[in-house]
């Protein structure tokens, strides 16, 4: 059973409902439960840099 750390994201499917972890835990962390549904944990996406458009003719 995976222990908490910080920056991790726990999403709702139902409400859309999020969870963020904001310090390392040290217990464990069961099922983290909205809407009578286990919360899915949302992996972070590396936040990409928008390419210049070019200009067309």
């Amino acid at each position: 059973m995976p222990k908490p750390k910080k920056g991790t994201e726990y999403v709702c499917d139902v409400c859309g409902t999020t969870l963020l972890v904001t310090e390392d835990g040290i217990g464990i962390l069961d099922d983290v439960v909205c809407c009578e549904k286990p919360m899915k944990t949302r992996t972070k996406k590396s936040k990409k840099k928008a390419k210049p458009k070019r200009k067309t003719k």
